[in-house]
């Protein structure tokens, strides 16, 4: 159970991000010390270098004694003059030997322990030509340093100096540099890790607050949201996501409430009623007129029945997101006209005046039965709600691609307020009309998803006492065709 519930340390996102923040800091941190590791050492080298190349002019000038009329005595004890000066230095001490440019030895000072200078291949042509290199010695935990100047810059003048020293405190320095760096890349591992766990810490804090949030939102308490932390970034958008969500998934159960009620309800009465007659005509013997009434009015509310259910299975399909629709271009003017037909015996028994203004071949791709469905239920509640000496006008409006159906009676209207509502399953604008009126309270609602599954519009303009208008907007057989 634990392992269902609870997440391995290892596989959170605040770790993985730690460790991915802790990896990428430190291999920069890392490459960073390399490259100052290598440019101190090369910089000190470099140093180095400048220092026996001025140390070589100066040996140079000692041993051009000769060439100023100064005796080969003289160049020696000058020499040796100033190997007693760079000798004993303390961090660079200076090692030379004077060549001429056929290898000969002029003068050589005293070296340290191990340490010799090399041949010298005799460089042919003139020129000056400076050479550096490193000699590593057996026991030592440093090279020396050695740097070879050749100059040939006249008949006389013709000398190579070697000069070398001791690269220990050099590489005493970097080898500080390097030690220091090590606890720098020690502490860089301990505060980068510290600091990409905060880091994750408070960017996953939100998080955090959005998953409990999410948790406490249950049926009994989908009326509560998650915590905006308006910040306008991703996560703040996130949440403004699944609040949208959540307003929709509340609309979404609070109709299932109402229409399972609603639906409940309706089922109940007449099957009440049923029950009620069937129970009183079993109580003792009947007449025969007596049963047949009573199964008469039984059979009319099994019809009732029959027709809600229908009604019902039509709209969980149409909630399925079901395309019922078995379209085929028809004659919307040859159809409103049937339906009319179907009606004018009815209209003539209350006395109401039906007109139709209809262009001639008016034309619609679309389900016949359903569109029938949905004008005979139109014109149905027109009639119904019209009283005696009434008019009720069908007209067509062919415009901008689209047809217009307008059913406008004389009615008794509908109140402003009802009129955002009367397209709610069972919703009736008459709380005191009764089911034996033949109304399930679904017929507009299934209007409008038909009207609406064909690509087109209903809308209701009425006043109390007035009358009543209703548009039916459809696309004509040419638009849908073009699209």
């Amino acid at each position: 159970m634990f392992s269902k519930t609870k997440v391995s340390w290892y596989r959170r996102i605040g770790v993985r991000l730690t460790a991915q923040y802790t990896c990428t800091f430190l291999l920069i941190v890392f490459l960073l010390f390399v490259f100052l590791d290598y440019r101190l050492e090369h910089e000190l080298i470099k140093e180095v270098d400048h220092m026996l190349f001025d140390e070589a002019q100066e040996v140079l000038a000692e041993a051009a004694g000769p060439e100023k009329g100064v005796s080969p005595d003289v160049q020696h004890a000058d020499l040796a003059e100033y190997e007693k000066e760079v000798i004993g230095r303390k961090n660079y001490p200076i090692y030379f030997r004077v060549l001429n440019r056929q290898g000969g030895i002029i003068y050589v000072s005293s070296t340290t322990k191990g340490f010799s200078f090399p041949p010298w291949s005799v460089h042919k042509g003139g020129g000056t030509h400076t050479t550096s290199q490193n000699i590593d010695i057996k026991g030592r935990s440093a090279p020396f340093r050695l740097l070879t100047y050749s100059s040939s810059e006249g008949v006389k003048s013709d000398y190579v100096i070697q000069v070398a020293t001791y690269l220990r405190r050099a590489y005493k320095t970097v080898k500080n540099f390097r030690e220091n760096l090590y606890i720098a890349f020690a502490l860089a591992v301990v505060i980068s890790a510290l600091g990409g766990w905060a880091l994750a810490r408070r960017t996953f804090r939100p998080i955090d607050t959005m998953t409990q949030a999410a948790r406490d939102i249950t049926l009994s308490n989908l009326s509560a949201r998650l915590p905006r932390p308006r910040t306008d970034d991703e996560l703040d958008r996130l949440v403004v996501t699944f609040n949208d969500m959540f307003e929709r998934l509340q609309d979404s159960f609070d109709t299932l409430r109402r229409f399972t009620a609603d639906a409940a309800h309706e089922l109940r009465t007449p099957i009440a009623a049923l029950r009620g007659e069937t129970e009183v005509i079993l109580s003792q013997d009947r007449s025969a007129s007596e049963y047949r009434e009573i199964l008469a009015n039984n059979l009319d509310r099994l019809e009732f029945l029959t027709k809600l259910v229908n009604e019902l299975l039509f709209l969980s399909q149409a909630d399925k997101g079901k395309d019922m629709l078995r379209r085929k271009p028809l004659r919307l003017d040859q159809l409103l006209t049937d339906v009319a037909e179907a009606f004018r015996v009815v209209a003539n028994q209350k006395g109401l005046d039906l007109s139709l203004d209809l262009p001639k071949n008016i034309s619609v791709t679309g389900d016949d039965t359903r569109l029938r469905q949905v004008f005979t239920n139109l014109i149905d509640n027109a009639i119904r709600y019209t009283p005696k000496g009434g008019n009720i006008e069908i007209t067509v409006f062919p415009q901008n691609g689209n047809v217009t159906v307008t059913i406008k009676d004389t009615g008794l209207g509908i109140p402003a307020d009802e009129i955002p509502h009367i397209f709610d399953r069972f919703y009736r604008v008459d709380k005191s009309r009764s089911r034996d009126d033949g109304g399930t309270g679904l017929g507009l609602n299934i209007c409008e998803w038909i009207v609406k599954a064909h690509q087109g519009s209903i809308e209701v303009q009425s006043r109390l006492g007035k009358g009543t208008t209703i548009h039916v907007t459809l696309p004509s057989a040419s638009h849908d065709h073009k699209h």
